[in-house]
């Protein structure tokens, strides 16, 4: 077979790799000529994926997961790679984002015996988990009220212990999504077991918000934190720098918003006044803060030395905008998938990741987004093992994020029936509309307006134009996820800038995750 079809059929896996190493000259002209897979084959693997996905991410969740045995029950293990690199423990932050998919698993089919039977007692198993955690002593501190500073701590032991190794702490994002993730969970059981909310029964339930101190409650001790700690200097989701960061302060924001309705529906006056007040400052410094006008995008970190040595550009501000949202969400959106900001800078950030890693030179046509893989960041040197020069690459998880973005902005469009964007997001409508050359006698679309407005039926075709982009660009970049996966269906956390072969971590529980949510967003609108 040659070096071509094992690239583009993903049958290669990592540790094959050895027999044939190609030169970067190589890989680049063969995946330059690679064409699209057609839409029938992806829908193919998609429907086979999501199945692999969904059984590769429960397996590494304890108590059920088969990759879990030994594990306190309630973990989720970022990795099965335990050396080079070591991502054998629980990441409070990787731990809440995974859970929030297994709800939705639960919600896709409650009365199935995989959700009565496995992942009912899971979630149980999580917030008695986080229970036990969060009043665990640790190098972020303890449980101490009303600091409760303990509950920055990034990650533990898979035993539930504490790590107490060197790290980036604290981690100010994990609380919030710990409890947004916990509050998912009570409105979904109290869906398929109505009056829960008013039943004195069910004291365990009752236990995940009380309106007592927060020694009595998860979901109240993680809001508390986050109510006074938002302000605060913190490290990113990347565990490298510290300030104050996009994705951190979307995830606050969406679990104050949620904490304060949550506090009224428990009779909790105070506490919901508190969220409420705090969730409306952060939403002021988050629209003030972050958006960078000169550089046409929303800047990731803010009060960082960082700050003046990287571009600002990174993968993680789409990950704030998709986990800083709620699907039943009852307030106005900050920065949803569909902002114009939001939409700026990813484009940024796709003809960046375009023109820096060589296995996406099949990519160079006029399409100025059709799908390539994307990484954290333009400055990233971890190359899934170590930090070298040039040595960042490709992350399954942002390749996903950027179609989950555009699968959500086409539904929004499906819901309103309307294209409306300012001047910030023209750069992008442009280029998707208009697919980087004429499609139309509206292509380009009109330069110089402050405002612009098409609706379904008009007489331009923009609308749906955009549309059907929407979702073909979104396929494209969920087809780079085909073409690097294993032939087993595998995702690890990278794959590699020169020939697309999987490195770093393996068998990456967010990358199935990320996956899972991208194609959940995709049957919203195909």
């Amino acid at each position: 077979m040659l070096f071509a079809d094992f690239v583009l059929l993903g049958a290669l896996t990592s540790s094959s790799l050895a027999l044939y190493i190609p030169s970067i000259q190589d890989a680049q002209k063969l995946l330059a000529q690679a064409p699209l897979h057609s839409s029938t084959a992806l829908e193919t693997w998609l429907q086979d994926e999501e199945n692999i996905s969904v059984d590769r991410l429960l397996a590494n969740i304890a108590p059920f997961g088969r990759n879990a045995q030994g594990a306190a029950a309630g973990t989720v293990l970022a990795s099965l790679s335990r050396e080079h690199p070591n991502y054998y423990y629980q990441w409070i932050r990787d731990a809440a984002i995974t859970m929030s998919t297994v709800i939705d698993l639960y919600n896709s089919d409650p009365s199935s015996y995989q959700s009565t039977d496995v992942i009912l007692p899971t979630l149980e198993s999580y917030a008695e988990l986080s229970r036990r955690i969060q009043r665990t002593s640790n190098p972020s501190g303890d449980f101490t009220w009303p600091d409760l500073s303990g509950l920055g701590e990034p990650k533990f032991e898979v035993d539930g212990s504490p790590f107490t190794g060197n790290w980036g702490r604290p981690q100010r994002d994990g609380p919030a999504l710990r409890a947004s993730a916990l509050m998912a969970y009570m409105q979904a059981y109290n869906t398929t077991h109505p009056g829960l909310w008013q039943s004195s029964n069910d004291d365990w339930f009752q236990n995940l918000y009380k309106a007592e101190l927060p020694a009595h409650s998860v979901i109240k001790a993680d809001l508390e934190y986050t109510a006074r700690h938002w302000p605060d200097s913190g490290f990113d989701v990347w565990e490298e720098v510290q300030g104050r960061h996009f994705f951190t302060g979307m995830a606050q924001l969406r679990a104050l918003r949620q904490g304060s309705n949550l506090a009224q529906l428990f009779q909790d006056p105070g506490a919901a006044a508190y969220y409420q007040v705090e969730a409306d400052k952060l939403e002021q410094s988050m629209r003030k803060d972050f958006w960078d006008e000169e550089g046409g995008y929303i800047r990731a970190t803010r009060g960082s030395d960082a700050e003046w040595q990287r571009s600002g550009m990174d993968c993680s501000v789409l990950l704030g905008s998709l986990h800083g949202q709620a699907a039943d969400q009852t307030w106005p959106a900050v920065f949803p998938p569909h902002d114009d900001a939001v939409l700026a800078s990813l484009l940024k950030l796709v003809t960046d990741q375009r023109d820096r890693f060589p296995v996406n030179a099949g990519s160079q046509d006029a399409d100025p987004l059709r799908g390539v893989g994307i990484g954290r960041y333009p400055e990233d040197m971890y190359d899934g093992y170590e930090a070298k020069p040039a040595g960042g690459n490709p992350w399954f998880l942002c390749t996903s994020s950027v179609s989950e973005i555009l699968y959500r902005t086409a539904a929004h469009l499906n819901q309103t029936g309307r294209l409306d964007f300012s001047s910030r997001g023209a750069s992008f409508w442009n280029a998707l509309v208009c697919g980087g050359k004429p499609a139309s006698s509206h292509c380009p679309l009109p330069a110089s307006k402050s405002s612009y407005s098409y609706t379904a039926a008009d007489d331009t075709n923009v609308f749906e134009t955009a549309l059907e982009r929407l979702v073909q660009v979104g396929d494209s970049f969920l087809d780079v996820v085909k073409t690097h996966a294993n032939a087993d269906g595998a995702l690890s956390e990278q794959f590699d800038r020169y020939h697309g072969f999987e490195r770093g971590a393996t068998d990456l529980t967010w990358s199935y995750g990320a996956f899972l949510q991208a194609v959940r967003a995709r049957k919203d609108v195909v």
